[in-house]
């Protein structure tokens, strides 16, 4: 069983610096109200929103996933080796959660804090209380190209705000 220390907020740029965090492939995580599943995510920031610190991520409308995201009152946030766990990282990518459970399927230990699931695996985990929601809209997007690349079809991203809860990095 992997084991892990508590850290502060501040101590995860002794991780990775928060720019670069996701820039590695991340697994966000969150319990619906019949199962929970997680997700390949690439994008998301750090940042304080209504005076406390807070993490966002961001999840298409066509994900299985929203679904969840959107009944869940927090989720977490799992950083990993992208080296170490490529395949099963690619899987939480490619495979749906509606058919399956992704959690188990992935080849990763999917462990839960609170009720918000995790993955044993993961270097750091950023553990959230959802504080809202917001969809983008299309048309208030001041990039027209980043519109035609990533919303043409199937929709936009929805932001979650997490507010920052528990955060804990793997120990050796």
């Amino acid at each position: 069983m992997a084991e892990f220390k508590e850290i502060s907020i501040q101590e995860i740029a002794e991780y990775k610096d928060p720019f670069s965090l996701f820039a590695d492939w991340a697994a966000a995580s969150a319990k619906g109200k019949e199962k929970a599943n997680s997700l390949l995510i690439g994008w998301g920031g750090l940042g304080i929103l209504w005076s406390k610190p807070c993490c966002t991520v961001y999840i298409h409308e066509s994900r299985y996933s929203k679904k969840i995201f959107d009944e869940a009152d927090s989720f977490s946030v799992c950083f990993f080796s992208r080296e170490r766990f490529a395949k099963e990282l690619a899987y939480l990518g490619k495979v749906s959660g509606r058919g399956e459970d992704k959690m188990s399927g992935c080849g990763l230990t999917a462990k839960e804090e609170k009720g918000i699931p995790y993955f044993e695996e993961a270097e750091l985990v950023i553990f959230c209380k959802k504080m809202g929601q917001s969809k983008f809209d299309p048309e208030k997007i001041s990039s027209p190209e980043r519109i035609i690349e990533w919303y043409r079809k199937d929709g936009v991203h929805t932001l979650y705000f997490g507010e920052i809860i528990k955060v804990l990095r793997k120990v050796g």
